[in-house]
């Protein structure tokens, strides 16, 4: 008696579980990516320059905000003492160059981005500037909104 084989049943590898895994990375990329972005806070407006230049690599910039006094912001009211906005806590002269001090111990080469408000009062831009003096840091630009050619405002 003759017995027929069988067939083998098709060996096949499914690829729904890795595409999934792939989608999920990306997701996971995509939203860390968007966090670690620079510290914008809302409240401040700046002034628009008209010959202002983009950055193009803000990474390793230490975030500095400079409010007006008297603004709401969501830590408190801003006052003469405490004018600057570092990780969302408004923190005074010797706070701003704490803070600074200890990015820079995590980064000898930290460079700072100061963000403020266009009626901010001159003189908290040089305190800010003297604090990171002191902390050690020199290299400090300063951001602007870039007018559109023609545009006055």
């Amino acid at each position: 008696m003759k017995l027929r084989k069988q067939p083998e049943p098709e060996c096949g590898i499914d690829m729904t579980p890795m595409i999934d895994c792939v989608f999920l990375l990306l997701i996971f990329f995509m939203c860390a990516a968007t966090m670690s972005r620079v510290d914008l806070t809302p409240e401040v407006r700046l002034p628009i320059a008209p010959k202002a230049a983009v950055p193009e690599d803000l990474r390793g910039r230490g975030v500095v905000n400079i409010l007006p006094v008297g603004t709401l912001s969501s830590s408190g009211e801003v006052t003469q003492q405490r004018p600057f906005m570092v990780y969302k806590e408004l923190v005074d002269d010797a706070g701003l160059q704490k803070e600074i001090a200890a990015l820079r111990s995590a980064d000898p080469e930290l460079r700072i981005y100061m963000r403020i408000d266009r009626n901010a009062e001159f003189a908290l831009v040089g305190r800010a500037i003297k604090a990171c003096a002191a902390a050690g840091v020199m290299d400090i630009i300063f951001g602007t909104f870039q007018s559109k050619p023609g545009s006055e405002s």
